[in-house]
């Protein structure tokens, strides 16, 4: 999210903190300089990310997942596209303001989807 809201997203995990800790094997706070990048979560300003290494409890973190979003959503986080997330192709949409642009580029270089497995489909939504 914007680097000027950290505090703000840290406030609020840290009201999430009895849930998040028995799942939580290290977490980590950076800060990132904006870019041009289509996909990055820097896209456009300085932001801070939020990093989260989860033990291996895959339906108690994809439970808990949806929470921390929740809370985080009025700050406007982006999603790390390698990391565990639950948020709705509507809202990426709302905060990857170039990720129309990229279905687009997708479309054209890769019409027959080779590149395309199900976590995209989630993601991406449908080709089209």
């Amino acid at each position: 999210m914007p680097r000027a809201r950290a505090r703000e997203a840290l406030q609020l995990l840290r009201e999430l903190g009895p849930v998040v800790a028995p799942l939580l094997q290290v977490s980590e706070i950076r800060t990132i300089a904006g870019d041009d990048l289509w996909l990055s979560g820097a896209y456009g300003g300085d932001i801070v990310g939020l990093h989260f290494t989860w033990h291996r409890d895959w339906d108690a973190v994809y439970a808990v997942l949806p929470q921390i979003e929740e809370a985080l959503r009025p700050l406007r986080p982006r999603p790390h596209w390698g990391k565990c997330f639950t948020t709705p192709t509507a809202e990426l949409d709302a905060v990857y303001p170039r990720l129309g642009d990229f279905r687009r580029l997708r479309d054209e270089v890769d019409p027959d989807d080779k590149f395309g497995n199900r976590f995209l489909d989630r993601v991406l939504g449908p080709r089209g």
